[in-house]
């Protein structure tokens, strides 16, 4: 959990979808949701970015991207930090 988009897309989900009533069944269809989607989002980037095109169009547009989320990362995390609730 070093990575903080993961970190966040975690909490987000189970905050979203776990209420301390909730049945067990839930909290193992999040997780069973949650790691099915994760398999099947992974296996379409391996194929997406392993070809030529999308190699090259990436490396030109990664500074963009990576300052891009880091910018809405450290906004997320400032309302975070701000928030009264």
């Amino acid at each position: 959990m070093t990575n903080p988009r993961a970190a966040l897309a975690w909490i987000a989900i189970i905050s979203l979808g776990l209420r301390e009533d909730a049945p067990l069944w839930v909290g193992f269809s999040i997780v069973a949701g949650t790691v099915t989607r994760s398999v099947i989002i992974h296996c379409v980037y391996a194929v997406a970015f392993s070809t030529s095109v999308m190699v090259r169009l990436y490396s030109k547009a990664r500074r963009w991207i990576q300052a891009t989320l880091g910018a809405l990362f450290a906004f997320a995390g400032i309302k975070l930090l701000t928030s009264r609730s």
